[in-house]
């Protein structure tokens, strides 16, 4: 009996379709370009953070934390040197909670509580809007599309061929911390961030992206913020984004208890019922 033969053509189908079916697993692509060194991607990312001195925003927030979930609209402004302001507002632009920072100092106004809170403007007071305990300048690092970067001894640098990525690892003597960037074009867009302690609990996780350009400068338009050690979360989808503004220093002013029960607090502090 004359054995069949199959035409080169079907075999190449064949082949695509067995590929199909097996979710792609083999596919592999080159870096399409030059490889970069660890330092090169390190000092694009520090350099890319400082390039946002200051942002102006409109926000869609939600964030979980100990206490409960939260979503809002909030406005933003935040300059370099610790100068942040939120200003939570209802869908029907009625105030709900402003939180400043002055870079030593900070305020919170809970128009819902009819409360008024101030102290120093640490990450936990920080926190106590926006869930996340982050020092303010790394607040704007994240809003402007770089992370914080941890104090390091080693960093290496590999190219993930199957997400097509540069997997920036760096490792100090108490933190671990992966950075998966979009290195096309040398953007170094954020795609992930992640720190984990010497134990290998994720101390901070940051997801970005939706990366458009404003200016000179890409940003996100989506950010992932998560904090498991808190039991925080927050997200943020950006309505609206201005970038390396004059913002009038009026904006940093802290807000006045104007009438309400006032209480200065700091990390450890008991909130009074």
């Amino acid at each position: 009996m004359q054995r069949s033969r199959l035409h080169p053509l079907r075999l190449i189908l064949i082949g695509l379709a067995l590929l199909f079916l097996s979710g792609g697993s083999c596919i592999t692509l080159e870096r399409p370009y030059k490889a970069p060194r660890a330092a090169e991607v390190i000092a694009a990312l520090q350099a890319r953070g400082k390039r946002v001195v200051s942002i102006r925003a409109e926000t869609r927030m939600s964030h979980r934390s100990a206490q409960g979930k939260v979503k809002a609209t909030v406005r933003l402004m935040a300059r370099r040197g610790g100068k942040l302001r939120f200003d939570a507002v209802t869908p029907f632009d009625t105030p709900l909670a402003t939180l400043v920072s002055d870079g030593k100092q900070f305020g919170l106004l809970d128009a819902q509580k009819n409360r008024h809170f101030h102290g120093p403007a640490s990450p936990c007071n920080i926190s106590r809007l926006i869930g996340v305990v982050l020092q303010a300048d790394d607040v704007l690092t994240i809003l402007g599309g770089s992370t914080p970067l941890i104090e390091h001894t080693k960093a290496s640098l590999e190219w993930d061929s199957r997400a097509s990525a540069e997997v920036l690892t760096l490792k100090g003597d108490r933190a671990t911390q992966t950075v998966r960037l979009d290195g096309h074009e040398r953007s170094w867009d954020l795609q992930r961030s992640e720190i984990k302690d010497d134990k290998g609990a994720v101390v901070l996780l940051i997801e970005a992206g939706g990366f458009v350009k404003r200016g000179d400068l890409r940003v996100p338009t989506t950010l992932s913020v998560r904090q498991p050690k808190y039991k925080a979360e927050l997200e943020l989808t950006f309505k609206k984004q201005e970038l390396n503004l004059t913002l009038p220093a009026a904006a940093f002013e802290l807000p006045a208890a104007g009438g309400l029960s006032s209480q200065r607090v700091e990390c450890d502090t008991v909130i009074k019922p």
